[in-house]
């Protein structure tokens, strides 16, 4: 009945969806409208994140340098390389 529902909702369940009908079955409730409806529900989007070996970048940046300020810097210039992108990209 799942690999039904995954291929009908092109979509697997989060940890979160899957718990739920785990919980829906061991009470004797979980049957295709059910796992329909919890399947179908819209999924937060996952957190992307990213990080450097502080070693790597150290060397980019002044001894006094604060974690927090390489990476307002590294986000500043990530900005301005952006906008020079899209600059060329309207010629």
């Amino acid at each position: 009945m799942l690999v039904t529902t995954m291929d009908y909702e092109q979509a697997t369940p989060s940890l979160s969806q899957a718990q739920r009908m785990k919980k829906f079955s061991q009470a004797g409730r979980l049957n295709e409208d059910s796992m329909l409806a919890i399947m179908s529900e819209e999924k937060k989007p996952e957190k992307f994140s990213l990080t450097f070996d502080g070693d790597r970048i150290r060397k980019y940046f002044p001894k006094s340098y604060t974690p927090l300020q390489m990476e307002n810097t590294i986000i500043k210039l990530l900005e301005a390389w952006q906008k020079k992108r899209q600059r060329s990209q309207e010629r």
